[in-house]
């Protein structure tokens, strides 16, 4: 339960964030389709993005959710929940995105899926590429039962070490 409402709570800031982004500064960086400087303008929108889902991934699975797989789910949360918040975005564009043309309207739905796209790979690959720490087991050898002792560690005499050899008393 808990887990859920972390992911969806994630995945309502993962939709807000660029929202915000884009309803304050969209008009300055959403170009229209077919202006020359396009591709490179999606292009940087998109390395944005996926710098983005990399950091909120990484802290997905080694802060928040340290099991194996959490960032993956984080990416399937976000894009469900931003993807349906997204839906109304675009039903409603005219209101929620006043300053854009119809041009600028299509290239924001053009990034919005390349987006979501990475959402869904981008904590997959963080998961797969952080490992799991090695578990230290005690490996019991026949050689190694033999030279366990009954006397509680509390009880052993600790002398210092020297470098004479011991002598025998006389």
């Amino acid at each position: 339960m808990r887990q859920g409402v972390i992911l969806t709570g994630l995945g309502v800031a993962v939709w807000a964030v660029p929202t915000l982004f884009f309803l304050l500064f969209g008009d300055w960086v959403v170009l229209e389709v077919g202006d020359p400087y396009f591709g490179s303008s999606l292009f940087l929108l998109e390395m944005l993005s996926f710098l983005l889902l990399i950091g909120m991934a990484l802290i997905v699975r080694l802060r928040l959710l340290k099991e194996r797989g959490s960032a993956t789910r984080f990416g399937f949360v976000a894009a469900a929940v931003g993807m349906l918040l997204n839906t109304f975005t675009l039903w409603h564009r005219e209101s929620v995105f006043p300053k854009f043309n119809e041009g600028q309207h299509h290239a924001f739905s053009v990034w919005m899926t390349l987006a979501y796209a990475l959402t869904l790979l981008v904590p997959a690959v963080v998961d797969r590429l952080v490992r799991e720490p090695e578990k230290v087991e005690n490996i019991v050898t026949p050689e190694a039962s033999s030279l366990q002792s009954d006397i509680p560690i509390d009880e052993l005499e600790v002398k210092p070490f020297t470098s004479e050899t011991p002598t025998e008393k006389v």
